[in-house]
């Protein structure tokens, strides 16, 4: 299947055998990880744990071209590391994040306004993913830093551009709590209208808005924006001085890929 899938996006590229492009086999392997398989029916981004099987068959597809005498293109550039060739597709470009943050006041729901102020710089700025952000409880925001609970638990610091974030939304979040009998205690409640209001966010009701702001700040062409926004994260620990293993300990992720010194 993975050769299957690298023959037709050269064809699909216009590439003839043998002449192909250096960064033709690494721009495939970006396809799988932002787009997924071209030849599936319903595509999905890779996982960096199916990429490195992808280049291992090709490698060994290479191996038996050399064996019958065909030979592999030269000069066609392989990845030092499978994750390699997306890192600067996955970030999401500071100007896009800029462009995303101003679009929240002109957002068309307005109830949901003040908590997309806390969410974007949030998950820009922490690299947490839906499920764990909607999760979080209010004690778990502990000023300088936020405790992560379950499989990946882990206390991530907090920028001041996150804290600043959060600060302002704490007061109506309270208000918020303070709608139901019982409050929930989770750390970001729902803004909406209705028998809703005042209830932890789901992933079935988070999803649609993230893509629905980014839709309304012209940002729909970002098709993985929750990576997007974590990968942004990434960029910006970094800057900050944190070495590659703390980063991607913060995060959640395995490790951090080449290039991000």
């Amino acid at each position: 299947m993975a050769v299957e899938a690298f023959l037709f996006f050269l064809q699909r590229e216009g590439r003839r055998w043998p002449r192909l492009e250096p960064g033709d086999l690494k721009a495939f392997l970006r396809e799988l990880l932002t787009k997924g398989n071209p030849l599936a029916p319903s595509p999905r981004p890779y996982q960096e744990r199916s990429l490195i099987r992808v280049v291992a068959a090709l490698r060994l597809f290479a191996r038996f071209l050399d064996w019958a005498g065909v030979g592999w293109p030269q000069g066609l550039e392989w990845p030092d590391r499978p994750g390699e060739p997306a890192r600067v597709d996955l970030a999401l470009p500071e100007a896009d994040y800029e462009r995303l943050l101003r679009a929240i006041p002109t957002f068309p729901v307005a109830h949901h306004r003040p908590f997309l102020q806390a969410l974007i710089p949030f998950l820009g700025e922490t690299g947490l993913d839906y499920r764990e952000t909607v999760g979080l409880w209010r004690q778990d925001y502990r000023g300088e830093s936020l405790l992560v609970r379950g499989r990946r638990a882990r206390e991530v610091p907090l920028s001041p551009e996150a804290r600043e974030a959060l600060e302002a939304w704490l007061p109506l979040r309270d208000y918020l709590a303070s709608l139901h009998p019982i409050p929930y205690p989770h750390l970001f409640l729902r803004t909406s209208e209705g028998p809703e209001r005042g209830k932890p966010w789901s992933l079935g009701a988070l999803v649609p808005l993230v893509r629905a702001l980014f839709k309304h700040a012209g940002l729909d062409h970002v098709r993985n924006k929750p990576l997007a926004l974590r990968y942004r994260a990434v960029r910006r620990l970094i800057a900050r001085g944190y070495p590659k293993e703390k980063v991607a300990y913060f995060v959640g992720i395995k490790r951090v890929a080449q290039g991000w010194e």
